[in-house]
């Protein structure tokens, strides 16, 4: 009977372990319609009018889910991502890894800068590097012209393009 309730007795103090460091970390601010949190998972579920701030970025959609323990989220349905440096995307679906400060977004991805707009079926982008990658589908329109491609990159900060790469007749990407 004492065995079983010392490993009770650990594992709760395990557990408030646990809960004491996601509590102290800083945290993103969440704000929804409606809300539930999983405290076996860390994890938030949003629906409605979701708007999630970290750091310098803001992210708005219909639904979300936030993991206070990995800094993940994953955001459906006319999501957007803003940060302080100006960049601006829209999609259906977005996947941040906060750790690794990159964001995916699939489908109907579209960013926007004066002078350019580029819209694709995949785009990722880097805090750190502050490249954005376009993929599938993609169409550049710089100054008003526009051009179909299967890869391109970007510096969002510099404004320059690093590689861009032409649908090919067989559907393969070239340089």
């Amino acid at each position: 009977m004492n065995r079983i309730f010392v490993r009770i007795v650990f594992l709760l103090l395990v557990l408030l372990a646990a809960l004491s460091s996601a509590a102290f970390a800083e945290r993103p601010a969440i704000s929804s319609d409606r809300q539930t949190f999983d405290v076996f998972t860390m994890r938030y579920r949003l629906d409605g009018h979701v708007t999630v701030r970290y750091a310098d970025r803001v992210i708005t959609a219909d639904h979300a889910q936030v993991s206070v323990a990995t800094l993940e989220v994953w955001a459906q349905d006319n999501i957007a991502l803003e940060d302080s440096s100006g960049i601006h995307f829209t999609g259906d679906d977005l996947y941040v890894e906060g750790p690794a400060h990159r964001a995916t977004i699939n489908g109907h991805a579209d960013f926007r800068r004066e002078g350019l707009r580029v819209t694709s079926d995949t785009a990722t982008f880097s805090w750190d590097t502050k490249i954005a990658e376009f993929t599938g589908d993609v169409t550049r329109t710089l100054n008003g012209k526009e051009k179909r491609l299967s890869r391109f990159r970007y510096n969002v900060v510099t404004g320059e393009i690093l590689s861009e790469e032409e649908h090919s007749p067989g559907g393969e990407g070239s340089k």
